[in-house]
């Protein structure tokens, strides 16, 4: 893969928890408490002014039951 391609498959995942979250309407303070991490991890991580680790996104999935299989699939042209 090239990084293109990658930075690209985390924008999506990023872009499915935040929207997953909003959607249940639960804040950004609730999640970081629920996945274990600090809200400005989280915040940085939602506004991709950080890479997350992949423990965190699957602690992020698992507080929010997302099932993330789909999003990280090859990418859409």
């Amino acid at each position: 893969m090239n990084r293109d391609v990658d930075q690209e498959c985390v924008e999506r995942i990023c872009a499915i928890l935040r929207d997953e979250r909003i959607g249940q309407g639960i804040s950004q303070q609730r999640l970081a408490e629920l996945a274990g991490i600090s809200r400005t991890g989280l915040r940085h991580i939602e506004a991709l002014d950080a890479s997350p680790t992949l423990y965190n996104v699957l602690r992020i999935a698992r507080a929010l039951q997302v099932d993330l299989s789909e999003a990280l699939g090859p990418a859409e042209r």
